[in-house]
């Protein structure tokens, strides 16, 4: 009777298609067994006393079948000591012949990196050509049966790739390393570990890579020159200068930084004109009349007015400077004469003088008015003279502050009422103590004014449309 100790479940669970379905069968041997003969293998010591013995041939064990023994095992009669492989030589003489590992072909790189979980025998990890764990075993119903020896292989470095992968900052996983690039590492050209994705970055010591701080230094550096760059553009484009990575900007161009750019002093007073600032109409009047030699000639802002103005009435301002008024100046140096600040004209202090035609001293009026024709003319005319100068300096004190004045209305149209009333207070004031209608000529009225005003004497024209004059009565 024959007892069959099957292994094949466990086998199959482990060998993978490299293992045949049909197992090498240990089996109750009949009383003709010789016990020392190469045909039979015997697990252990009492297997052998019990005749136990895997067979080769006959169906039990093919022929190039491979079967592990542990370590005191029976063969050929004798006791083994160490764990062995044999195959199966199912020739004519069918028998078991001692497969040595140094007779073991040795696996291929990416065999022997395929998993760590293998026993060893004499230090080696036995495998089958697919990069298959053969998972050796020592169990007393589990002897290790191998389809075909030419399947098999051995190496040593099976054991080192999972931990070279962990340790590198990779996962195992199926018998394989991956590396993640989130940790910036891709999989080394051997396939067994991981290494940085380039030459910018270095093991972290951890489970990755980190970028190289010479890089970051770098990338820093660079990112801060793009950044000045940027800035410099912007300052010297707004009119300014970069220098020692700020922007200083020229107060003589009327700028001043904000924000690492060149802007206007102030949005009020200055305009942008091109790389510079420029004040405004108003700013630039006022800025003159408040500067340092004007002040100091007696100029003032009246803000009401918008108009640059003198603290003493005799002086008016020339646009500069606040200067005596050529005309008051004149009339001061007449005797018996005095300026009327109201009315911005010379008169006689006392009442029935008139001013001589030399314009140098207030005389009667009788005697005045017995002077010649002639000599009525040149004087009418010397005064028209007069009158004119001061009428200029009246109107350069006017033009060099107003936007708005009595010459113009709020709309800064021309005051064509103002220029008639004072047309005719310039024409007609007489020495009689009031106004004395006299022959003022009056053409042609217009909308904006009169088309012509003036004097004559004798039909002669001796003032005209601008000149301020006296009409006396004879």
């Amino acid at each position: 009777m024959k007892k069959l100790l099957l292994c094949s479940l466990f086998l199959v669970g482990i060998l993978g298609p490299s293992v045949s379905a049909a197992v090498c069968d240990e089996q109750e041997l009949s009383g003709l067994a010789i016990k020392n003969s190469d045909e039979y293998l015997y697990q252990s010591s009492s297997r052998y006393n019990g005749k136990y013995a895997y067979e080769c041939g006959r169906g039990h064990c093919d022929g190039g079948q491979v079967i592990f023994m542990p370590a005191n095992h029976y063969f050929k009669g004798n006791l083994e000591s160490k764990q062995k492989l044999y195959y199966c030589a199912a020739r004519g003489d069918q028998m078991w012949v001692e497969w040595k590992i140094s007779d073991i072909a040795d696996c291929d790189a990416q065999q022997c990196r395929v998993t760590d979980e293998a026993s060893q025998i004499d230090g080696y990890y036995i495998m089958d050509d697919n990069g298959g764990n053969v998972g050796i075993s020592t169990g007393s119903k589990a002897q290790l049966l191998f389809t075909d020896r030419t399947n098999i292989c051995k190496c040593k470095s099976i054991g080192e790739a999972k931990t070279a992968c962990v340790n590198s900052g990779g996962t195992w996983a199926n018998g394989k390393c991956s590396c993640s690039s989130s940790k910036n590492i891709k999989l080394a050209a051997n396939g067994e570990s991981c290494e940085c994705i380039n030459s910018n970055y270095e093991p972290n010591g951890v489970n990755g890579c980190k970028k190289k701080q010479s890089v970051i230094d770098d990338e820093n550096r660079r990112r801060q020159e793009e950044a000045n760059q940027k800035l410099k553009s912007a300052c010297e484009d707004s009119g300014g200068t970069w220098t020692n990575n700020q922007c200083a900007c020229d107060n003589a161009k009327n700028l001043k930084v904000s924000n690492n750019v060149c802007v206007c002093l102030d949005d009020v007073n200055y305009k942008r004109n091109g790389d510079r600032c420029d004040l405004t109409d108003a700013a630039a009047l006022q800025q003159k009349c408040l500067s340092e030699s004007s002040v100091a000639s007696g100029a003032y802002w009246d803000d009401v007015n918008k108009q640059c103005r003198c603290t003493n009435q005799q002086y008016s301002w020339n646009g500069s400077i606040c200067d005596m008024n050529p005309a008051i100046l004149k009339c001061l140096q007449i005797t018996g004469a005095n300026w009327n600040y109201t009315t911005n004209q010379c008169y006689c202090v006392e009442v029935g003088k008139v001013i001589n035609a030399e314009q140098t001293a207030c005389v009667d009026a009788n005697a005045a008015s017995s002077a010649s024709a002639s000599s009525e003319v040149t004087i009418t005319q010397n005064r028209a003279r007069e009158n004119i100068s001061s009428a200029v300096a009246k109107i350069e004190d006017i033009k060099s502050g107003l936007k708005l004045t009595v010459w113009r209305d709020e709309e800064g149209n021309f005051n064509t009422s103002r220029l008639l009333s004072d047309s005719i207070a310039g024409v007609v004031l007489g020495t009689a103590g009031g106004l004395i209608t006299s022959n003022v000529v009056k053409k042609n009225q217009v909308e904006n004014g009169f088309e012509d005003i003036q004097c004559t004497v004798g039909g002669q024209v001796v003032a005209g449309w601008g000149d301020e004059f006296r009409v006396g009565i004879q």
